[in-house]
């Protein structure tokens, strides 16, 4: 059975809250499926060059939160330009 997954971001001033959320099997393949949207997420707020900590807040269909994640775990390195 399809349960719905919330992903708000803490943006360390206010939350902004997920109102559509995903369906999934369970919290792994939710989590999963949004993987690339929040990298693209971080790496927006990195050339925003925000000073504060961001977050991910995971949230079940009852509101519940199932995780608070760093959204620099999701991020990759800077690469440097090649020449």
């Amino acid at each position: 059975m399809l349960q719905r997954f919330y992903f708000d971001v803490d943006n360390g001033r206010e939350i902004v809250r997920d109102d559509e959320g995903v369906e999934a099997e369970d919290f792994e393949q939710a989590l999963a499926d949004a993987r690339s949207v929040i990298s693209e997420m971080a790496a927006e707020l990195a050339v925003a060059n925000l000073s504060g900590p961001c977050s991910i807040i995971v949230r079940d269909e009852t509101g519940l939160t199932l995780a608070q994640v760093p959204l620099g775990l999701f991020s990759t390195p800077p690469q440097e330009p090649k020449v």
